[in-house]
């Protein structure tokens, strides 16, 4: 009698993790304690839904810290709500340095 071992993790080759929930958790993505670059952790930030709530983070721009949350990405510039403003400011995407997600 042949045994086929199909649909395996050890398989294909990959890690993954099958948790309870019956999903699949590939171990080679990035995920959020992994480095980013600055822009995209400002893609990732951008593409949150409306209802979410949006994280405070800490923006080096032209070596000035500013802490805020991202409100909006358009094209090249970003509109950053700052900690205790209720303004939102403008800044150009070339001017940013660093993002860092300090609070959720």
């Amino acid at each position: 009698m042949d045994v086929k071992k199909v649909g395996l993790p050890c398989a294909d080759g990959k890690q993954t993790i099958h948790n309870t929930l019956k999903r699949h958790i590939n171990l080679h993505e990035k995920n959020i304690s992994t480095s980013y670059t600055a822009e995209e952790l400002v893609e990732l930030l951008s593409r949150l839904p409306a209802f979410a709530p949006k994280p405070v983070c800490k923006f080096i721009i032209n070596d000035r810290t500013l802490f805020g949350k991202l409100e909006q990405k358009k094209e090249s510039s970003l509109f950053i709500r700052h900690k205790f403003g209720k303004k939102v400011v403008r800044y150009q995407m070339e001017q940013l340095q660093s993002v860092d997600i300090l609070k959720y």
